[in-house]
């Protein structure tokens, strides 16, 4: 975890250094501590959280704008100035919650990302476990989450990329296939 601001999409990477510079500037010590994040990175802190080890939220994994490079957990000192600092975010139109104080996302992050985890099927279901294993597979080849992948393949869609991520057996399977040229006969 923890991570650098512009391994963030590039619409959030402005925005969160001029919070972080805005909040240095107020002597407010910030500190990042979060931004990017693969799957199985996201089911570490989320069994964490449900093992009650965690104070803050924690969405399953598949579901957090983090694993879309959409958001950034940041700390300040003194904590009690966040409501500050979050007040802020929001002025400028970013998404803020103060149940989740250190969190901040693009606007529609975390809706974005529940739509994304559904369309994986991620968390859910007999199959869960296997997908489990597939990802922190895919996490660890690829390295990474749908950020991750739009940087590594210039042109690849959001779509294309969950895509893959959601099942990079039969993505590597056909990409393999696509890439074949096979000779021609003539008869």
């Amino acid at each position: 975890m923890g991570g650098s601001i512009y391994d963030l999409v590039d619409d959030l990477q402005d925005a969160a250094a001029a919070l972080v510079d805005a909040a240095g500037a107020a002597g407010l010590q910030p500190r990042v501590t979060s931004t990017v994040r693969t799957r199985s990175e996201q089911g570490r802190l989320y069994r964490g959280y449900l093992a009650g080890a965690r104070g803050y939220p924690v969405a399953p994994p598949g579901f957090s704008a983090h694993e879309y490079g959409e958001a950034f957990d940041m700390v300040v000192s003194p904590m009690e100035a966040l409501a500050d600092v979050g007040y802020t975010w929001q002025q400028w139109g970013g998404g803020w919650n103060p149940a989740d104080a250190i969190h901040f996302e693009l606007p529609g992050a975390s809706a974005r990302a529940k739509q994304a985890g559904s369309e994986l099927g991620a968390g859910s279901g007999p199959g869960a476990s296997a997908t489990g294993l597939i990802t922190t597979a895919t996490d660890f080849w690829l390295g990474s989450n749908v950020a991750g992948l739009l940087r590594l393949i210039p042109g690849l869609s959001h779509s294309e990329a969950l895509a893959v991520l959601s099942q990079p057996y039969e993505s590597f399977q056909k990409w393999l296939i696509s890439s074949i040229s096979l000779p021609t006969f003539r008869l």
